[in-house]
């Protein structure tokens, strides 16, 4: 069965040797190559990268209007693809891509569906201090996250993981539960099952609240909340976009004057923290234009001593 994979997530490299492995993966699309980091060098997805290494087909692609999404079904029929596999892919898919493969395409989701439809559902169950998320592998159609699921498998959440380490653990689950979730589908053991859409929520951004994406905006830390919440905020936007705060402010919750000529404004990011007993504790923080340091550092560098 000849299987095509969209992807842009640098956690895909599991899944797409779980596809190589099982199937016959012929076809990866990925977006195109981006400038980042302080110079804003081009850099290439590992998806591209891993398709290159594998000597399998890859298209890149900026957006899915009408130009592109006529250039990936192109490729999906030049490749005889028979199914499509999804995960963690930034652009929405047409209805017109979804349908050209004989058994249409299967989206791995990382939450319980229907709750946490769109594009954060890992950083939202950090977020609200769930006890368990998991992942859903449904058909897709043209709502977002609304297709038919085939299959669900939960995880178990110890409220301390960051959404970058439980990312990494639910592709690696997913990339061993696809192949019989594949097989499963195809042979028909598996029937689609139609969601509770009454039961449906989503991740929409505080800051820009008809986006699912996480927002620079969105990380940035109300001290007004619990150190719970803020403890939570800290785990759901690492690796990114980091939570922050500025230098005056960070100085004015814990009451650290600032040594004289500190400049207040700087973004501050806060990496590690911990909630012990009802009271924040920072462990690791980066102030802008810095390097990442200790709270003691932090101390020692940027503020007075009380007298």
């Amino acid at each position: 069965m000849n299987v095509a994979f969209f992807g842009t997530s640098d956690r895909s490299i599991p899944i797409l040797e779980a596809l190589k492995k099982h199937f016959n993966l012929t076809l990866c699309v990925t977006k195109n190559d981006a400038k980042a980091g302080r110079h804003l060098k081009l850099k290439e997805t590992e998806v591209k990268r891993w398709a290159v290494k594998n000597r399998v087909k890859y298209l890149t692609i900026g957006n899915l209007n009408t130009e592109t999404t006529a250039k990936v079904i192109e490729h999906i029929l030049d490749s005889k693809i028979t199914m499509g596999v999804m995960a963690d892919f930034s652009f929405i898919i047409p209805d017109a891509i979804i349908i050209t493969p004989k058994y249409k395409i299967i989206n791995i989701h990382f939450s319980l569906l229907p709750k946490y439809r769109g594009a954060s559902p890992v950083q939202f169950a950090i977020l609200n201090s769930d006890n368990k998320t998991g992942t859903t592998y449904y058909i897709m159609d043209k709502g977002m996250d609304t297709g038919d699921i085939i299959h669900q498998s939960e995880h178990a959440l110890n409220q301390s993981e960051t959404s970058g380490q439980l990312y990494k653990i639910l592709f690696e689950q997913a990339a061993v539960e696809l192949p019989n979730v594949i097989d499963s589908y195809v042979q028909g053991k598996s029937r689609p099952t139609k969601q509770n859409h009454e039961n449906a929520s989503y991740t929409y951004s505080p800051t820009h609240p008809k986006n699912t994406f996480i927002f620079k905006e969105d990380a940035k830390i109300d001290w007004s909340q619990s150190d719970e919440k803020i403890e939570r905020s800290v785990r759901a936007y690492n690796p990114w976009p980091i939570a922050w705060t500025t230098l005056g402010e960070l100085a004015n919750v814990f009451k650290l004057p600032l040594k004289e000529g500190k400049n207040p404004n700087p973004v501050v990011k806060l990496y590690e923290v911990k909630n012990r007993s009802g009271k924040l504790a920072i462990k690791s923080l980066q102030v802008e234009n810095g390097r990442k340091i200790s709270f003691e550092d932090f101390v020692n560098g940027f503020c007075a001593k009380r007298q």
